[in-house]
């Protein structure tokens, strides 16, 4: 699944997995809360990812 994943999705997907804000992570990634917002939603869809433990089993892969 992983090998799917662009860098910048890998590090958003990390972050989500520690639990950071959207601000927190626009802050570090660059980019705004709202873009991180749509950005997180894209890739959870993509991922059919849930909830907050598949976001961390994922994160582990």
């Amino acid at each position: 699944m992983r090998d799917l994943l662009s860098p910048r999705e890998k590090r958003l997907l990390r972050r989500l997995a520690a639990e950071k804000t959207d601000a927190e992570i626009a802050e570090r990634l660059g980019g705004t809360a709202k873009q991180i917002s749509e950005q997180k939603a894209r890739l959870l869809a993509r991922l059919q990812i849930n909830s907050p433990d598949e976001i961390a089993d994922a994160a582990k892969q």
